[in-house]
């Protein structure tokens, strides 16, 4: 009897424990594949929603919003190699008197500054290219007609020869004449600008002047490895293209434009765009007028160029910004990048040379 019921007893606890195995592996659920968690693709506003208007890069967060600066700056022998060349976000460079160019530099954000110049005298065109950009303006003098110009415009400026003084300085060490020394910083414009008063909230109408494409671009007009702009006789600029960081280095007669500490220029956009220029009449010392109602020009980039057309105004628009268009008439895609943009005499549009 004994054996019998310890033996029953054995085999009702294994069909038990066979159950209760059974009622498991029916009631387990699979654990799901392991997985590697997926990062959802970010666009470039999301991914820096901190964009530079000028270039379509970064800027910092203060800057949104608020007016560029835009720095006038001489280009004569005796003022290179300029301070700060390699540093503005645009370049704008054109004729002023006598075969010579003058560059306006312009600025996102005035913190970005560093010592810059020499800094030197207004000229009228540029006063209504900065008031395109609804930038403050800086320069060390200027002609009758920049005054004129300035003072009929309302336009807000920091003017080295009168009481903002105090924001420029002098460096002698380069054994020039002394209207190549003046020079400024970006510390003492942020100073003047708020000593001053001057508005820092940008107008809306001037907020983009540009528009950027979202990837870059292979323009549509072929290869361009090098494009010669000509000024004048004395100033003529060759940007030749560098695969390796897909910049164009800046040449100006033949030699490599570099700054007071050795670094070349070099921008990912070049923009010629060539304007009827005359002499103003009455004038003595041979200032010019460019016609910035509009024209055609070339833009080059990432190694390509293409034709496009651009407009402002005349000088009844003053604030009109600065409009570039492609073939079609749309606006025009910039590669993100630093720009030097060249009004070039429509007369010398011929000796452009695209390689």
């Amino acid at each position: 009897m004994r054996k019998g019921f310890i033996k029953r007893f054995f085999s009702v606890l294994l069909s038990a424990a066979l159950v209760t195995l059974l009622f498991a592996a029916c009631g387990k659920t699979e654990a799901p594949p392991e997985t590697v968690p997926t990062v959802p693709e970010t666009t470039t506003e999301a991914a820096n929603p901190n964009v530079n208007p000028l270039t379509g890069l970064s800027v910092r967060a203060e800057a949104l919003g608020k007016r560029p600066v835009a720095v006038m700056v001489e280009n004569s022998p005796a003022a290179r190699p300029q301070w700060g060349l390699s540093s503005p976000d645009v370049v704008i460079e054109g004729l002023a008197e006598g075969g010579i160019t003058r560059m306006l530099w312009l600025y996102a954000d005035a913190a970005d500054i560093p010592k810059v110049g020499p800094t030197r005298s207004a000229r009228h065109d540029y006063v209504e290219l900065a008031e395109g950009f609804d930038a403050v303006y800086v320069h060390f003098g200027g002609s009758v007609y920049a005054y004129d110009t300035l003072q009929k415009d309302g336009v807000d400026d920091i003017d080295g020869t009168k009481a903002d003084g105090k924001y420029f300085a002098r460096d002698k060490s380069r054994n020039v004449a002394v209207e190549h020394t003046a020079y400024t910083t970006g510390e003492n414009m942020q100073k003047a600008i708020t000593e001053k008063g001057l508005r820092t909230d940008i107008k809306e109408a001037n907020a983009y002047p540009f528009t950027f494409a979202t990837e870059k671009r292979t323009l549509s007009g072929g290869s361009c490895q090098s494009v010669l702009a000509v000024f004048s006789n004395s100033y003529k600029h060759t940007f030749k293209y560098n695969a390796e960081d897909g910049l164009y280095y800046n040449y100006m007669n033949s030699s490599e434009m570099k700054d007071a500490n050795g670094e070349t220029m070099k921008v990912a956009n070049v923009l010629i765009l060539y304007t009827n220029i005359s002499n103003v009449a009455g004038s003595d010392k041979g200032h010019v007028d460019w016609d910035l109602s509009g024209g055609n020009g070339v833009y080059i980039s990432n190694g390509t160029y293409q034709n496009i057309t651009w407009s402002k105004g005349t000088a009844s628009t003053p604030t009109a910004p600065l409009k570039l268009t492609d073939e079609s008439g749309n606006a025009l895609q910039l590669n993100t990048g630093k720009m030097w943009i060249g009004f070039v005499p429509a007369s010398n549009s011929s000796a452009t040379v695209i390689a």
